[in-house]
């Protein structure tokens, strides 16, 4: 299945004519970018990428269409994409489900379509994700390891329905289940800012009794909260990927440890490296049968690069130090790398 895939949507796309001469015309579709600091560094990765692939003889035309969280509106922008001729659709969807007719519609036309970060549940595209499981799994050990087995925990769950969500609150739940971790308060921030630093603040205010907090990223929101309620902080705060957190996390456990904490790399560019994949499809590339994290979507994992907490931090202060609060630790595969580690020699 996944060796007849790749070579259809390579058959598919060079049948219409697309070559390296011409321009490719690439549809980035996003559930949101306004106000999410991820997908805005996903998107300018994208068109960094798109911009990059003039050095190996493409010219790469970009457009973005984003949602802002309604189906109906992704759905009418995908089918617009289809009917305009796009050569490639890029998307970061809503939902995991819910948009087979129109990928079906997309295959008929010849478009190639990459799936990126919220995994979608189809076997009839590539998914290119970060490893959402062993992301939420590696920092919610690591809060039930400080805490200890029983310890009392609040869980910051994101967007019901999400794929993301979903595969991180079961990385959750199992930790919770394997170190008998006692849920005292669980809610959803859905990825924003202000609602994940509402709720910490409304729990520091009902007294709750905790000892550390388990998320699905807006610690820096969270850590917010407690500071400004001049709160006590908890045993530990895993897990987030948000360069403002790791500056506080860096400066306040500058000289000794004040609060646990641990930072995992969730790049954006899962997106720019779609893009790549693509690429390579257009050009004929066969992607490999043994290059997919989850068989049953055609899901590529990309792992995250670098993790760290109080005991490695001096490896990477200089690095996040340096980069803008709001943005993220980002990074994305090369045409060159994408065809080493994906395609058939």
């Amino acid at each position: 299945m996944k060796k007849a895939l790749a070579t259809l949507l390579a058959i598919a796309l060079l049948a219409c004519g697309i070559a390296s001469a011409e321009t490719i015309r690439v549809a980035s579709h996003n559930a949101i970018v306004e106000g999410n600091a991820y997908r805005t560094q996903y998107e300018l990765d994208i068109q960094a990428a798109a911009e990059a692939a003039a050095e190996y003889g493409y010219d790469v035309s970009y457009s973005s269409f984003v949602a802002n969280k309604d189906p109906s509106l992704e759905s009418q922008m995908l089918e617009q994409s289809i009917n305009e001729a796009y050569d490639i659709i890029v998307i970061d969807p809503i939902a995991p489900t819910g948009l087979d007719p129109i990928i079906e519609k997309a295959k008929d036309a010849g478009v190639i379509w990459i799936n990126c970060d919220c995994e979608y549940y189809s076997d009839e595209i590539i998914n290119v994700c970060l490893n959402q499981y062993q992301w939420a799994y590696d920092g919610a050990k690591y809060v039930a390891e400080k805490v200890g087995k029983g310890g009392k925990v609040i869980v910051f769950d994101a967007i019901d329905g999400n794929a993301a969500n979903e595969q991180r609150e079961q990385a959750f739940n199992d930790i919770i289940a394997e170190y008998e971790l006692e849920v005292v308060k669980r809610v959803n921030h859905n990825w924003d800012a202000a609602l994940a630093q509402q709720l910490m603040t409304e729990i520091i205010n009902s007294g709750v009794e905790y000892d550390g907090i388990i998320c699905s990223n807006q610690a820096y929101f969270i850590f917010n909260a407690l500071n400004e309620a001049g709160a006590k902080y908890p045993k530990v705060i895993a897990v987030d990927d948000h360069t403002g957190w790791a500056q506080n996390m860096l400066t306040m456990n500058k000289d000794a440890e004040v609060m646990p904490y641990l930072f995992i790399s969730n790049t954006p560019g899962v997106g720019a490296t779609g893009l790549n994949i693509a690429l390579n499809l257009l050009a004929g590339k066969e992607l490999r049968d043994d290059i997919y994290g989850n068989p049953d979507y055609n899901s590529i994992y990309i792992k995250s690069t670098f993790q760290f907490s109080y005991e490695n931090q001096e490896e990477y202060r200089d690095y996040m130090m340096a980069l803008n609060t709001n943005n993220k630790a980002t990074f994305w595969l090369t045409i060159d790398e994408c065809l080493e580690q994906f395609f058939v020699a």
